[in-house]
C-alpha cells in the first residue's frame, strides 16, 4: 500500500495542471505572433530591398544608353519620308517625340553592307519613355521606326543646348540661327529627367562636331 500511495503520487506530481497549460499555451502563442511579425518584417524589407535594386539597375541602364547616344551625335542630316531635308538635331514640333538626331557607332556585329550611322529619336508617352531608330539614315515612305521602351514612371523629360558661344538653348536648331556660315555650332547637351520615384536626374554631354 505504501509503495502504491507514493506512485500515485509522483504520478500527480509530474503532471500539468489546466491552469499551467493554458499559460503555456498563452506564451507560446505571444512569442509566435512576435516572430512571425519579425520574420514579416524581414521579408518585406528584404521585398523592398530587391525592388530598389531592380529599379537603380533599370535607371542606370537607361543612363547608359542615353548617354552613349548622346555622346555619338554626328553632323549627318537626313531626309525625311516626303523628301524635305531635316537637320543633323533637332527637338521637333511634333509633340510625340522629344528630340532626334544622327549618331554614330552603330554596331554591326554581322559585318552587314550598312553605315555605322543611325537616325534615334527619344518619346515620352504614359510616363514611359521610349527610344526610337530607322533602319535606315534616308528615310523611305511608309517606313517606320523600332520602338523600345527604355525606362518607365518617367514625369517629365528635357533638353537644354549649349552652343560654341556659352549661350543656353531650350530647342535645337535655335530660333534666332543665321546663315550656316554664321549658324551656332552645338557644344553639349544637359539633359533633366524626373521620375516619380527618385525625383530629378541630370546630366551633361559634351559634343564633338
Amino acid at each position: 500500500m505504501l509503495f502504491a500511495s507514493l506512485r500515485n503520487n509522483a504520478r500527480r506530481q509530474t503532471g500539468f495542471t489546466l491552469l499551467e497549460l493554458l499559460v503555456a499555451i498563452t506564451v507560446f502563442a505571444t512569442m509566435s505572433v512576435m516572430a512571425y511579425g519579425g520574420l514579416r518584417n524581414v521579408i518585406d524589407n528584404s521585398g523592398a530591398s530587391e525592388q530598389a535594386l531592380n529599379r537603380l539597375k533599370d535607371v542606370q541602364t537607361s543612363i547608359s544608353a542615353i548617354s552613349r547616344d548622346l555622346t555619338q551625335i554626328v553632323r549627318r542630316d537626313i531626309r525625311d519620308n516626303y523628301g524635305n531635308v531635316q537637320a543633323y538635331l533637332l527637338t521637333p514640333q511634333n509633340p510625340d517625340l522629344i528630340i532626334e538626331f544622327s549618331r554614330s557607332g552603330h554596331r554591326n556585329p554581322a559585318g552587314l553592307l550598312r553605315s555605322n550611322l543611325q537616325r534615334v529619336a527619344y518619346q515620352l508617352q504614359d510616363n514611359k519613355l521610349y527610344r526610337l531608330h530607322w533602319p535606315q539614315m534616308d528615310r523611305a515612305p511608309g517606313v517606320e521606326p523600332y520602338k523600345s521602351e527604355i525606362l518607365d514612371k518617367v514625369d517629365a523629360i528635357d533638353f537644354r543646348f549649349l552652343d560654341d558661344k556659352q549661350n543656353w538653348h531650350n530647342q535645337w536648331p535655335p530660333l534666332n540661327a543665321g546663315a550656316e556660315q554664321t549658324a551656332p555650332v552645338l557644344s553639349a547637351i544637359e539633359i533633366s529627367i524626373k521620375l516619380a520615384d527618385w525625383g530629378e536626374i541630370k546630366r551633361l554631354y559634351e559634343v564633338s562636331l
